[in-house]
């Protein structure tokens, strides 16, 4: 027998190996649903994971526009807001300038 072939015969178990390996992996994540079940010391879930709930939650739909908005920012409001604003800026700056020295 030549290196050559043998060679081959060397790669062609390696590659019925991997695909032996693979085709266990496959047929073991099939199992994935039973194996919660299991005990931990086989393979199951810890003590303390919570319950799966009973229905699975449904997709937020992403599509829906927002309520319409009725109370709307007075002109009080707004200037109340933008001088807290104005104040929170200002004592930040501050902050950052006394951080610095």
């Amino acid at each position: 027998m030549s290196r050559t072939q043998a060679g081959y015969r060397r790669g062609h178990r390696v590659a019925l190996a991997a695909l032996a390996a693979g085709v266990l992996g496959l047929a073991l994540a099939g199992c994935s649903s039973v194996l919660s079940e299991m005990p931990q010391q086989v393979g199951g879930l810890p003590e303390g994971v919570p319950a799966r709930p009973a229905e699975t939650a449904s997709y937020p739909a992403v599509n829906d526009l927002p309520q319409a908005r009725d109370a709307v920012m007075t002109d009080e409001e707004r200037k109340k807001l933008a001088a807290e604003m104005a104040a929170a800026k200002a004592e930040t700056a501050r902050r950052a300038g006394a951080a610095a020295d």
